[in-house]
């Protein structure tokens, strides 16, 4: 059987502004829950994790295009959108799109850790913390 060598995209938003550090998505792959759970008798390998390039963007969909080809690059067969990506990014349809038509080799799979609470109360409970005004030094 083939090792199944996993890519995961995540969210920036998510990762460098509320520095979540993808332990949920880690967690349920090592478990296989959530959108692993059909590894359950699969060997898998996770070759990475890379973030988009954040809200917002101008080139839009294209931007994801060489965060893949590095999943690829180092040896990826699958690729997980993170479940952040699929409940808040603006632009995951049009990077699904995108995805699907320049890499049809690759399995795209949409989440990553099962949801911890509903849709809509994630979304307004992050898009309230993005808004808040990060702590510095500086007074």
């Amino acid at each position: 059987m083939e090792k199944i060598k996993l890519g995961i995209l995540t969210c920036s938003n998510t990762t460098r502004i509320l520095d979540c550090p993808v332990g949920a998505c880690l967690k349920d792959m090592y478990e296989r829950k959530g959108a692993f759970k059909e590894y359950n008798n699969q060997d898998i390998e996770l070759v990475g994790i890379i973030s988009c390039n954040g809200c917002p963007t101008i080139k839009g969909a294209a931007t994801i295009l060489p965060k893949i080809e590095t999943l690829i690059h180092y040896g990826a067969n699958h690729v997980h959108l993170s479940y952040c990506m699929l409940v808040l990014c603006p632009f995951v349809k049009k990077y699904i799109k995108v995805i699907k038509d320049n890499f049809p080799e690759i399995n795209l799979i949409l989440g990553t850790h099962e949801p911890h609470q509903t849709d809509d109360k994630f979304r307004c409970d992050v898009a309230a913390m993005l808004k808040e005004r990060r702590k510095t030094i500086i007074p």
